[in-house]
């Protein structure tokens, strides 16, 4: 086997350091001194460590080891050959959490800053996701190779007891566990980035990984179940809602199926509304982080003020009473990242309504004019030639 090409393969596709930890007495020194943050708050990742526990590493077998940080790495053997993947991040940094575990550690806060440029540097990688594309790798390497399992070792130890196998005890029934919980903060991950490209796959994936020690008929209980369609629901709101997507674009979507899935629906009707539900909150995060993703929170939150207020009398001390903002500092604001007035974004956003109706239906102009809350007809007329250079009847006629 070409084990520099195998090697550089593995990087490319998944962008994460490979070692080769066979016949390279360094190499365990080296990975110490470039990956290890902290030795006491990643004692896994030190060299003493990784000794022993690649030692008992045996062919056919992937063993993942997970620090306090939630970063992690991957060893196997390959025959004689040994290899470590990694590190890499199970998680986005979250501040709170890195804060707590440094403070529950005893560890100096003022390290905070240099940790959080050590994990964002890393890539996230999810458990299925690494094993699927491994086994891919190694089968086509090495003829007639089948799948390899998957442990997950934790213990966090700095004197690893080298009499005792007690380290994998333990692990090796929770393993299917990990997976599973891996594989749902995958998907979940998919929803609060609006991925809606590899959403469903996430969404596959979890599901099977669920299915793996339950049969068929349990399976369809547990999907079927008001309880498990409620909690499944609940987490993919709050990943919608971690995205900063408005709780009631959120609540106006799921809600919808909410009501239709309260009808007495089979199994596959079931499971056809949940997808249907997953991928409009998808579809609805994407939307928001490519439209107002990169503005400030008080932006984002007067934007999604407008957009459910359009049809309304919409002043800007109703606007900075939103924000607590002044009106003058909020102006100045808007104006900064938008590049656009307030009043005239919101006229803008009406006429971009009123155009939609106009290709979309046959309501009357008029009717239009008010819906999307100008009051004057006339007047609407006007605010709608200078957006679109047409009047909304020559507009509708050329559509």
């Amino acid at each position: 086997m070409d084990k520099t090409l195998f090697k550089n393969i593995i990087n490319n596709i998944l962008d994460v350091p490979v070692w080769d930890v066979s016949d390279n007495p360094m190499a365990l020194k080296d990975f110490e001194k470039k990956c290890c943050f902290d030795k006491d708050l990643q004692p896994m990742f030190t060299e003493n460590a990784l000794q022993y526990i690649l030692k008992v590493a045996i062919h056919g077998t992937f063993y993942e080891v997970v620090d306090y940080f939630d970063t992690a790495i991957l060893f196997f053997a390959i025959d004689d050959q040994k290899y470590i993947v990694g590190p890499y991040a199970k998680s986005g940094f979250s501040d709170s959490q890195m804060e707590n575990i440094l403070i529950e550690h005893g560890a100096a806060i003022s390290i905070m800053p240099a940790l959080k440029l050590y994990y964002t540097e890393l890539p996230i990688l999810f458990t299925d996701q690494l094993q699927k594309l491994l086994n891919g790798i190694i089968k086509t390497f090495v003829q007639g190779s089948v799948s390899y399992d998957y442990r997950r070792l934790t213990g966090f130890i700095k004197d690893v007891n080298k009499e005792s196998d007690t380290l994998y005890s333990e692990e090796k029934r929770y393993s299917e566990i990990y997976k599973r919980y891996d594989a749902e903060k995958r998907f979940l991950s998919m929803i609060r980035n609006g991925d809606v490209d590899n959403i469903f796959s996430a969404y596959k994936e979890m599901a099977d990984s669920s299915k793996q020690d339950k049969t068929v008929k349990e399976m369809q209980r547990y999907y079927t179940s008001g309880s498990n369609i409620a909690i499944l629901r609940a987490l993919s709101r709050k990943a919608a809602e971690e995205s900063g997507l408005s709780v009631i674009t959120i609540d106006t979507i799921t809600q919808k199926y909410v009501q239709l899935s309260s009808a007495n629906l089979s199994f596959d009707e079931q499971t056809k509304l949940m997808n249907k539900m997953i991928m409009e909150l998808t579809n609805a995060v994407r939307a928001h982080r490519l439209s107002i993703g990169n503005y400030s929170p008080s932006i984002q939150k007067l934007i999604e003020y407008i957009e459910l207020h359009l049809s309304k009398e919409i002043t800007l001390e109703q606007l900075s009473d939103t924000v607590n903002l002044s009106v003058s500092r909020l102006s100045a604001i808007f104006k900064k990242e938008t590049g656009d007035t307030i009043m005239n974004y919101i006229a803008k956003q009406r006429c971009k309504k009123a155009a939609n109706l106009l290709k979309e239906t046959n309501y009357p102009i008029s009717e239009i004019s008010s819906f999307v809350g100008y009051t004057d007809n006339n007047y609407f007329v006007k605010v709608f030639k200078k957006v679109y250079n047409t009047t909304p009847s020559e507009y509708r006629s050329k559509k």
